[in-house]
């Protein structure tokens, strides 16, 4: 069985680590991979979409915003797999931008899962009462199992 989880860093994503690592003790998984999607509309703010050539200034803040992406991005898989340490599996790790939901359920398909691993809830907007915007979206678009944890 081949798993999937994505995380963001949030605490929702943790539990996420915390069930696969479960699942790898209890079931005969061969494999576990971690997705982190950075959303692009994050990477670069509205007053520069669309705006190129970049002036000078402005090449200079975009190396530092990919620089401190690129470490909170590191940061991310390092805690997650440190909750995977010692369970004698490979995990791969996964770092994509794009449209998280999409990313997520090409990912899955194109890598052959058995089985996505979400949060109900990750980092982005208000907390809410009903699902995240995008765990529903990946529900709707994952053609393969789903497990969304609470």
């Amino acid at each position: 069985m081949k798993i999937l989880v994505c995380i963001d860093g949030s605490v929702n994503s943790q539990k996420c680590v915390e069930v696969a690592a479960q699942m790898v003790e209890d079931c005969n998984v061969n494999e576990i991979a971690l997705i982190h999607v950075h959303e692009n509309t994050q990477l670069f703010p509205d007053y520069w979409q669309g705006k190129y050539p970049f002036t000078a200034e402005e090449k200079a803040q975009i190396n530092k915003l990919d620089k401190r992406v690129k470490e909170e991005r590191k940061k991310i898989f390092t805690e997650a797999l440190k909750l995977l340490e010692g369970k004698n599996i490979e995990v791969e790790t996964i770092f994509k931008i794009g449209h998280p939901a999409k990313v997520i359920a090409e990912t899955a398909e194109s890598g052959g899962f058995d089985l996505v691993i979400i949060g109900r809830r990750g980092i982005g907007g208000v907390k809410k009462l009903f699902m995240g915007s995008i765990s529903s979206t990946v529900l709707q678009l994952v053609k393969t199992n789903i497990l969304i944890v609470k």
